[in-house]
């Protein structure tokens, strides 16, 4: 089905919005792109299909300027979460195409986007200052069940003087540095596999918090690893999606359009946006994303 003049433009302009999200701090574009599929199409695998397709592009160019500046850095350890994201994801769209569970997303996805405007709209869209507090806040509360006040000194030193180096606050090899990895690799894998998200910004709290990771340095490496995990999830869903449902969760069209608005404004995006605050970018996005989410939601039950 061709698509029509201003469902391009509107998918361009969509795009746009994604490209200044994930150069935020690696979050998502789903609070846009999946209710304007589903309204396209109707059809919410594609739809999560999509969104990873158009997440791992965007990621993809987003990631470029941070890995000139050699913003990030893999380590052994850090592949544990992937590892785990990967195979919980893996189990999530096996849940999601095999169960009566995929039948009410075409009602749930929408609702939920809704909300999740009305929360960038009361609380401001995420951005390095939101992260940095978040982050800071979960790793005193991680710690001070150890009464451990050097640690907790040294977050203090690293979120407030901008340190650069790599410095963990929870030690390597201990219970608790492996029950956040595991936790965080679970989260990551369900966002991924049941609702199509990049999960940049879960993935840059879990490299701040368990290996002590700058933030700059944490959105670049986490932007790199959500390439990983939007291609691992996005094949999953052709493999599953061929040998269960007996075809390709793919729309050329759409993924086209959305993927010149998401380049052209990421890079952009990822150099001159950060200047906004959390609260003008959050009435912004938030407004779309709560219309968008309405919309789509009034039109699955009046289809």
């Amino acid at each position: 089905m061709s698509l029509e003049l201003f469902q391009i433009i509107t998918l361009l302009i969509i795009g746009a919005l994604v490209g200044i999200s994930v150069s935020f701090v690696g979050q998502t574009g789903q609070g846009v792109v999946l209710p304007i599929v589903l309204l396209l199409r109707g059809d919410a695998f594609l739809a999560i299909a999509v969104n990873l397709l158009n997440d791992l592009i965007t990621s993809a160019f987003v990631s470029i300027g941070y890995i000139r500046k050699k913003q990030f850095k893999i380590r052994k350890d850090t592949l544990i979460i992937i590892i785990v994201a990967m195979l919980i994801s893996l189990l999530g769209v096996f849940i999601l195409l095999t169960t009566t569970i995929g039948n009410y997303y075409g009602w749930f996805i929408p609702l939920f986007i809704t909300i999740l405007g009305f929360i960038f709209l009361y609380r401001g869209f995420p951005t390095t200052d939101t992260l940095k507090r978040t982050a800071h806040n979960l790793a005193q509360k991680f710690l001070k069940k150890n009464n451990n006040l050097e640690k907790n000194k040294k977050i203090e030193e690293i979120f407030n003087n901008g340190i650069e180096d790599i410095q963990g606050f929870i030690p390597s090899g201990s219970r608790l540095f492996y029950i956040l990895a595991l936790v965080f690799g679970i989260i990551i894998g369900f966002n991924s596999g049941l609702f199509g998200a990049n999960s940049g910004f879960i993935i840059v709290l879990a490299l701040v918090i368990i290996y002590g990771y700058p933030i700059k340095k944490g959105v670049g490496t986490a932007l790199v690893l959500s390439i990983v995990m939007c291609l691992g999830t996005f094949i999953i869903y052709q493999i599953l999606g061929i040998t269960i449902k007996g075809q390709f969760f793919f729309d050329f069209e759409i993924s086209l359009f959305l993927a010149i608005g998401s380049i052209i404004t990421g890079i952009i995006a990822s150099v001159y946006v950060q200047k906004l605050s959390a609260k003008t970018m959050g009435r912004g996005v938030g407004i779309v994303i709560f219309m968008l989410g309405l919309i789509s939601f009034t039109f699955y039950f009046i289809s």
